[in-house]
């Protein structure tokens, strides 16, 4: 017999709740997390609510302040830095697995991604950008057909998200963003696979650079 899976429990609930919301902009990096309120705004109890942020804190995502108080994190240039060399590594193998399985199917979907973003970026629509920016490097993680890649990636999507929102926030996410996206597309239609994991590689490395640098230099 097959056990069913255990539907979420309630902390999980919660949890997943909250890194949504940080990782979409909704809860920038200095709020204040009260129990009291994150409770009423989740129909729950505080006891889900505090075992989902004493998970939170333990994954760096939230951190102490004032007097047994929690805040989103703040992000920081070394976090950031971590997370883009394995971006790097995993984009790039998801490129060259999608040009070697790449099907007419996903190229006309990841396309349509490609123009989303454009005419997106076109508008300065800053949640459109972030949301076609993720879904066209999700895409080509799905187009590797590597099911432990996808699982691998989804954390590090959420984190990279979170990063991307900071960004465009403060006015950033040049043109040379959406023309990777185009070129990484295309190697992958045209089959390359060293092409196109090279293009994917540069475009995680350029997309550091430009995260960096709107964070401002560093403190001494």
């Amino acid at each position: 017999m097959t056990a069913l899976p255990h539907p979420p429990s309630r902390t999980e609930q919660v949890f997943d709740a909250i890194v949504d919301d940080i990782c979409t902009g909704r809860l920038t990096p200095g709020t204040p997390l009260r129990q009291e309120h994150l409770a009423e705004r989740f129909a729950v109890s505080r006891q889900p609510v505090q075992q989902a942020l004493l998970l939170l804190r333990n994954q760096g995502l939230v951190r102490e302040f004032g007097r047994r108080g929690l805040e989103v994190a703040p992000l920081d240039r070394e976090f950031v830095t971590h997370l883009y060399d394995l971006r790097e590594l995993l984009d790039g193998y998801a490129a060259r697995l999608a040009a070697d399985r790449r099907s007419e199917e996903w190229l006309a979907e990841a396309a349509g991604i490609v123009h989303l973003g454009e005419v997106a970026y076109s508008e300065r629509a800053f949640a459109r950008m972030i949301s076609a920016d993720v879904d066209f490097h999700r895409s080509v993680v799905e187009a590797a057909g590597n099911p432990l890649l996808t699982e691998s990636t989804a954390v590090m999507w959420r984190n990279v998200q979170r990063v991307m929102g900071e960004v465009l926030l403060q006015g950033g996410s040049p043109a040379w963003v959406w023309e990777d996206h185009a070129a990484i597309l295309d190697a992958i239609r045209r089959g390359d696979a060293a092409d196109a994991e090279e293009l994917a590689r540069r475009h995680a490395a350029h997309g550091e650079r430009l995260i960096l640098d709107a964070m401002g230099a560093p403190e001494d």
